[in-house]
């Protein structure tokens, strides 16, 4: 007993752990909130809003937790940490209570918020165990393992709901997380203690080069980010198959593992700035074919260009922010950057789409905002080779 245990606290159970938490909130929880406002009664735009604003809410922990993680490396934090790893079986049990849309609009911002530490923990944790034992980094493998925990619990809650219905399945899935947490909550066995950890790093503050690459970034998930729940709105409202809804998330998780894994290999700059472009003409066509008002089954089709072009740009945004850290135990702030960046841009884009929706229609928005794809290759572009190169000390401004 003692032995399983000490598997279960060691470093990889902590990672697994951390991965199959942030897997089930990605499956089971998050394509399900628009379904839930919208059965609120909610618009599309009060529907794009609130998910906008679940995205802006990021700001508040993000920074501050990846200047602790790059100290720590996903050290426990006991008692803070425990508590905000408990919040979000917490607020799974609350949900399918919840009747008031005012209450459920509060609960959807919550959980938003309680599943952001998850998967920076992880990552921390599996690159502080690489440095202790010498071994190369390989955020490719990663962001790999984070796709497959996504893909195939997005297959089982497609499966798990037609079967039991949403209520029933919600009605226990706090208890799977809490069960799934333990390694997470479990003390840390004596031989994985750190005790000589690194100094606090400074506050990392974005130069001119990161900025045009941050803003590529920005402009990708712009588009990329409200795509998926305004699609699985159009399957409910718009196709007798919104049992499907599970579907489209699922696969498009299970292409982005089976892209990242084949282009792992791949680890050059110049290969990763060439995924950034394919990806944004891959997304590109997505929405080309989302104008055509797709039937379901065309839709779960064009899931696989959002697997793609998605598996091409975490292969290549991890590649980005390895290759800028350096050696400069700065990772998990970069992380930082990108995630706040990404969160922007996918509040932002959110409320667009939304808003744009309830105007014209889906297909028509697709087409609407289709020419937007070409400003991430073109920030890309602007901010060069040198973007990618690790920074330089005169290169790293700090905030005091």
């Amino acid at each position: 007993m003692l032995k399983r245990l000490s598997m279960l606290s060691s470093p990889m159970g902590f990672v697994l752990s951390a991965l199959f938490v942030n897997g089930i909130a990605g499956g089971f929880v998050w394509p399900y909130f628009p379904i839930f406002l919208s059965g609120a009664g909610l618009s599309k735009s009060q529907v794009g809003l609130v998910l906008g604003v679940s995205n802006i809410l990021v700001f508040l922990v993000r920074l501050p937790l990846g200047r602790w993680l790059d100290h720590s490396h996903g050290h426990r934090f006991d008692l803070p940490l425990t508590a905000i790893l408990l919040a979000f079986p917490a607020l799974l049990f609350v949900l399918p209570h919840t009747r008031s849309p005012a209450a459920l609009i509060l609960l959807v911002l919550a959980l938003g918020l309680a599943r952001l530490p998850f998967l920076p923990l992880g990552l921390a944790r599996l690159k502080r165990q690489s440095d202790l034992e010498k071994k190369q980094f390989s955020p490719l493998l990663f962001v790999g393992a984070h796709h497959f925990f996504l893909g195939i619990l997005g297959l089982l809650a497609g499966a798990i709901i037609v079967s039991f219905g949403t209520g029933k399945t919600f009605a226990v899935l706090w208890l799977v997380v809490l069960l799934s947490m333990t390694p997470l909550l479990l003390p840390a066995s004596p031989e994985n203690k750190e005790d000589n950890l690194p100094p606090a790093p400074p506050r990392l503050l974005p130069n001119a080069e990161e900025i045009l690459i941050l803003l590529s970034f920005f402009f990708f998930h712009l588009v990329n980010a409200p795509l998926l729940p305004f699609t699985e709105l159009y399957m409910k409202t718009h196709t007798h198959h919104a049992g499907w809804i599970p579907w489209i998330a699922a696969i498009a998780e299970v292409v982005m593992v089976i892209t990242a894994f084949s282009v792992s290999r791949l680890t050059s700059v110049a290969s990763a700035r060439i995924a950034l472009v394919i990806a944004s003409g891959a997304l590109a066509l997505r929405m080309a074919l989302y104008g055509f008002s797709p039937s379901a089954a065309g839709i779960l089709g064009i899931s696989v260009l959002d697997g793609v072009s998605s598996g091409l740009f975490w292969m290549a945004s991890l590649k980005w922010m390895a290759e800028r850290s350096g050696k400069s135990n700065t990772f998990n702030q970069m992380s930082g950057y990108v995630d706040l960046t990404v969160m922007t841009a996918g509040a932002l884009g959110t409320i667009l789409f939304g808003w744009v929706d309830g105007r014209i229609g889906f297909a028509t928005s697709s087409m609407e905002l289709l020419g937007l794809n070409i400003l991430a290759p073109a920030f890309l572009l602007l901010a060069g080779k040198r973007s990618w190169a690790p920074r330089r000390k005169k290169d790293t401004p700090v905030s005091s």
